[in-house]
């Protein structure tokens, strides 16, 4: 961030937030395709059960839901306790295993009709036969929001007087999550970033006096700029709305203290500010943001919804992205604000590694600290910077920006993210306070289409990136070799798999987050109609050949009386009379 644009003064601001573990999620479309590793929530809410017909008090419950290697989902109640006249019976943990999920929308569907639940962690052994019980259920989940309706869980208790050796109690209960928690641990392998829906957590700004003073909250894998002061703490970022009226946006608005402009904005990385002051006035004052987190994948563009206020004054938003390898390092940067009365203040000063400014290349002559230095490896692969000019009067909008590879083999090691409701790069003295940004559903997205299309060196007819299917004359045997494609996708892959007897090829272009997200393909299919001889006809004396044909495209053993079309020992086809 431009040097001046964070605010300092005599109230000794400062502007930054804590770097915590990042923890990616994805959203309930790619939740659907995701593996294990990568997907086990645990949801909390209430559950209602009702026995032999009579409702119970709703009871605090967790399920946790896991999303298997073969594609199938485990449901796990956990805890789960049923009382039947006065009597409590801890169950314990009942599991469902195998289900097999459908999708619609970015819902996912779990359904089971007199399934066995086998019962760990519970209180029955040897009351409970065979320590199960049998649920008929349904589930959705819909933007980490679980809903469960279970229609019959029948507990059978082993009693020897039944003509079956059990009884049975009948329960039905239903639930609807209103919180989930995902797993703490950072990984590389997750392809796309934490939304706001999930647990927030307690915003720690950082400094370079190590600030153990708690300010606001934040998503969980995000950091918001915070303020500090004598006076109290001023927080740049809070929960909102979402765009459906059913998700956790965050609301950035810029804001103002003592005269200062305070800049909101929200990042992967940490942010920080730095400021000497003495009395009401300022010097040294600088700040931005510095690291990231750890990623792998290369994604094609960031897409997300957001709302612009800026009805306070012409300002712009922005957004930024980064994705880059190695490490700059920058020595003796001032990382808080040092208040004076008499004589300004001295900040202390740490060494700082990946900072915005270096890692993205821009000017830093205005910038505080020693010149920067960089590891061999250190390369900057990727970036978007967007600004958002336009008020969108309440309505909320999408759009998506695409990345600029600087290196378009290079796999990265971290990522950045932000989003300012000001113009990030710019002059503090453009913030305009009471002007807002707020997002929501923020995605990587990851391209998997064919870009081009043609066949013996020309353009096939109707080519469309979203159009799958498409008929050639030829044979497949002999004429594969003249399709060529090239494919649409930073990181993007491809398989060919023929069919000869059917005459068929199919090329499967898959985004680079496929190994997560199985449902990131997509299949083109290409048929060909058998006439391989006649396709391309051009008259030569070229007599040598290898391949003879009627004019149908059949091929022949012999050359018939009549028009004859025969493979030239150039590869060309031609006409011959006999």
């Amino acid at each position: 961030m431009k040097r001046f644009l964070l605010p300092a003064f005599a109230l000794a601001l400062a502007v930054n937030a804590n770097a915590t573990s990042f923890q990616a999620n994805m959203s309930a479309g790619q939740q659907a395709e995701a593996q294990a590793a990568q997907e086990t929530v645990t949801y909390k809410g209430k559950l209602n059960i009702e026995v032999y017909g009579g409702h119970l008090a709703p009871t605090d419950a967790t399920i946790v839901v896991s999303k298997e290697s073969n594609g199938t989902y485990t449901f796990i109640l956990k805890d789960f306790s049923v009382t039947v006249a006065g009597e409590t019976l801890n169950i314990g943990d009942a599991t469902i295993s195998n289900l097999e999920p459908k999708e619609s929308n970015g819902v996912i569907t779990l359904e089971c009709t007199d399934k066995d639940a086998p019962v760990t962690n519970g209180g029955m052994d040897g009351i409970l036969k065979d320590n199960k019980v049998i649920i008929t259920m349904k589930s959705t989940i819909d933007n980490y929001v679980l809903t469960t309706d279970i229609s019959q869980l029948t507990v059978r208790l082993i009693d020897e007087e039944e003509d079956l050796g059990y009884s049975e109690i009948p329960v039905k209960a239903d639930f609807k999550s209103d919180s989930y928690t995902l797993p703490t641990t950072p990984t590389a392998t997750t392809p796309q970033l934490n939304d706001f829906n999930g647990d927030w957590e307690t915003c720690i700004p950082w400094d370079s006096e190590g600030n153990t003073k708690a300010s606001g909250t934040q998503p969980k894998g995000w950091h918001m700029s915070n303020v500090q002061t004598a006076l109290g703490a001023v927080v740049a970022g809070a929960k909102a709305e979402g765009s459906n009226g059913t998700t956790v946006a965050v609301k950035l608005t810029n804001q103002e203290m003592a005269g200062q402009m305070i800049p909101a904005y929200m990042s992967l990385g940490t942010p920080w500010a730095t400021a000497e002051t003495k009395g009401t006035k300022v010097r040294n004052a600088d700040g931005g943001v510095f690291g990231g987190t750890e990623f792998t994948y290369r994604p094609d563009a960031i897409s997300f919804d957001y709302q612009r206020n800026n009805s306070k004054g012409k300002e712009n938003a922005t957004a930024i992205a980064y994705l880059w390898k190695g490490t700059w390092t920058q020595t003796n940067v001032p990382g808080n604000t040092a208040v004076g009365v008499i004589f300004y203040g001295t900040a202390t000063k740490v060494t700082m590694t990946n900072r915005d400014r270096n890692i993205l290349g821009n000017e830093t002559s205005a910038t505080l600290g020693d010149p920067a230095t960089h590891t061999a490896d250190a390369k900057l692969i990727a970036k978007l910077e967007q600004s958002i000019s336009e008020s969108t009067k309440g309505t909320w909008k999408n759009m998506t920006i695409p990345f600029t590879y600087e290196d378009k083999t290079a796999v990265p090691e971290y990522i950045n993210v932000i989003f300012a409701a000001n113009d990030y790069f710019g002059g503090r003295n453009g913030i305009v306070a009471g002007n807002s940004l707020t997002i929501d559903n923020v995605k990587l997205v990851y391209y998997h289409a064919l870009n081009s299309l043609t066949y013996n060196g020309n353009k096939v007819a109707n080519f469309n990136e979203g159009t799958t299917e498409y008929t050639l004359s030829g044979k497949l045997a002999e004429d594969f070799d003249k399709v060529k494609f090239t494919i649409k996708g930073a990181g993007a892959t491809y398989d060919v798999a023929k069919d000869e007897a059917n005459n068929v090829a199919t090329i499967t272009v898959k985004g680079n987050d496929y190994d997560v997200n199985p449902s990131s393909k997509t299949v083109y299919t290409i048929k060909f109609d058998g006439t391989v001889g006649i396709n391309g006809i051009t008259t030569s004396t070229n007599s040598a050949n290898s391949a003879i044909y009627d004019l149908s495209g059949r091929q022949l053993k012999t050359m018939q009386k009549g028009i004859n079309i025969v493979r030239g020992k150039d590869g060309k086809m031609i006409k011959v009379m006999k």
